[in-house]
């Protein structure tokens, strides 16, 4: 594939707290959505990050066996990738999921 197939074109919204239109050009437009798009990949990455290292912290016969997270990802016209309420306003509906199944240990002095 080539770059201009690999392209994503974003909707921008407008910077929360500024108003007025902007205008970009074909290029800026594809540059502002490509760093949208890595700064919305590095959220859903960190958002991750963040729900593993909460789970770890419970002991493993408590933790649930699954997991999901939901939320919305809004990009603004500067490039920016914000966490954002689930529903109208979002661009981006990101739900993650894990599933962890418990194994009980076996007893050391098994006959076998």
């Amino acid at each position: 594939m080539s770059d201009e197939e690999d392209i994503i074109l974003v909707d921008l919204a407008p910077t929360p707290g500024v108003r007025g239109v902007a205008a970009f050009s074909v290029g800026d437009l594809r540059e502002k959505s490509a760093q949208a798009i890595e700064n919305a990949m590095n959220t859903i990455h960190g958002m991750s990050t963040k729900v593993v290292t909460a789970l770890k912290k419970i002991k493993v016969s408590e933790r649930p066996t699954k997991v999901e997270v939901a939320f919305g990802i809004k990009m603004t016209a500067e490039g920016d990738a914000l966490v954002a309420k689930v529903g109208a306003e979002t661009a981006v509906t990101v739900t993650l999921t894990w599933e962890h199944k418990i194994i009980e240990d076996e007893p050391a002095n098994k006959p076998k």
